[in-house]
C-alpha cells in the first residue's frame, strides 16, 4: 500500500487527467472560470481572467497583495468572520456545533486539535459513530506548534488559531459535491464581496489514514484563503474504492480571513485590535505600519 504522501502524488496525476469527474467544474464553468496551467509551477487552476497565466501561490503570484490594494468589498470583524459563515450556511442546512476541547483526548493519532475536522476523527470518519449533524459548522480551536518559528514574522501565522469547519458526512446518495463547492464559493462573492476576477481555483488532492481524495484550494492576491477537501475513496489491500460514507472537510482561519477583508498590515492588527491598543497606551510604543505593509507582501 502507499504511504499517504504516494497517494496523494498518484491521485492527483488521476484526478488532473479527468477533471470532469472528480472537481466541481459544472459549477465552476457556470460562473464562467476556465481551466489553466500555471506557466511556472505546473499547478492546474480555474479563472476568469483570460489572459491570466500563473497560478494563485504567492511563488508564482509574486507574493500577497492585499493591504495597498485590497479587493475585498466587506470589511469582517474577528468575530464578524464566524457571523457571517453561519448567516450564510444555517439556511443550506448546516447545522451550527460547539467547538471540542484543544487536548484530543478522543483522538489515539495527535495529542492536540489541530485543524476542524480533527474534532470528528477517527470514529465519525470510519462510520462507528454518528456526526452531531450531516451537514455542520464549527468554530474549532487549534494549536500548531510547528508554526512558532513563523509568528510575528510573516504576519499571517499564530501557534493558535480558530478554524471554521465546513464539513459534511453524506452517503453516496447524498452526497452533491457541486453544492458543496457552491456552498462556500459563494462566501467569497457575497460575504467578503470579492469580484470573480480576484478568486483563483487550485486543483489539488489530499490523503490521509488510507482515505483520499480531490481538493480545491481558493486563493486571492496570493493569499491562501482555505481549501476544500472532497475525502471520497479509500486505500485497501485490494485496491481503491470508494467510501460508503463521503465526507467534506473545509477549513477556514478566522483570522486570515478578518485580516484579508480589513486590509490590515498583518492578522494580529485584525483578530487584536482592542488588546493592541492598550499595549501601545501603556507602552507609549508606535508600531511602523510602513514596515508591516512591505513585511506582509
Amino acid at each position: 500500500m502507499l504511504t499517504d504522501k504516494q497517494q496523494k502524488k498518484e491521485f492527483k496525476k488521476v484526478a488532473s487527467a479527468d477533471p470532469e469527474k472528480y472537481y466541481p467544474t459544472k459549477k465552476l464553468k457556470a460562473e464562467g472560470f476556465s481551466r489553466k496551467q500555471c506557466t511556472k509551477c505546473g499547478m492546474y487552476f480555474w479563472t476568469v481572467v483570460k489572459d491570466r497565466a500563473v497560478c494563485g501561490d504567492p511563488a508564482c503570484s509574486g507574493g500577497f497583495d492585499v493591504v495597498t490594494n485590497n479587493p475585498a468589498k466587506v470589511s469582517l470583524s474577528y468575530e464578524g468572520v464566524w457571523n457571517k459563515i453561519v448567516e450564510m450556511l444555517e439556511p443550506r442546512g448546516y447545522k451550527k456545533v460547539n467547538r471540542y476541547p484543544v487536548v484530543a483526548r478522543w483522538n489515539p493519532t495527535m495529542t492536540y486539535t489541530i485543524a476542524s475536522i480533527a474534532a470528528f476523527q477517527p470514529y465519525v470518519i470510519t462510520g462507528e459513530e454518528e456526526p452531531p449533524a450531516k451537514k455542520l459548522v464549527i468554530p474549532q480551536f487549534c494549536l500548531r506548534f510547528g508554526d512558532i518559528d513563523n509568528v510575528g514574522i510573516t504576519g499571517s501565522h499564530c501557534t493558535g488559531f480558530v478554524m471554521i469547519g465546513q464539513h459534511a458526512f453524506l452517503s453516496r446518495e447524498e452526497w452533491n459535491q457541486e453544492q458543496l463547492f457552491s456552498d462556500i464559493y459563494e462566501f467569497l462573492t457575497i460575504g467578503i464581496g470579492l469580484e470573480k476576477t480576484e478568486i483563483t481555483i487550485h486543483e489539488d488532492a489530499w490523503a490521509g489514514g488510507g482515505s483520499f481524495g480531490p481538493c480545491m484550494e481558493f486563493f486571492s492576491r496570493g493569499v491562501e484563503l482555505f481549501n476544500q477537501v472532497y475525502t471520497m475513496f479509500e486505500q485497501t489491500p485490494e485496491g481503491n474504492r470508494e467510501l460508503r460514507l463521503k465526507v467534506l472537510d473545509m477549513g477556514l482561519g478566522m483570522e486570515r480571513i478578518a485580516w484579508f477583508s480589513q486590509a490590515k498590515p498583518n492578522l494580529y492588527e485584525a483578530t487584536f485590535p482592542a488588546v493592541l491598543e492598550e499595549i501601545r497606551k501603556v507602552t507609549k510604543v508606535e508600531p511602523d505600519f510602513e514596515l508591516y505593509k512591505k513585511f506582509s507582501r
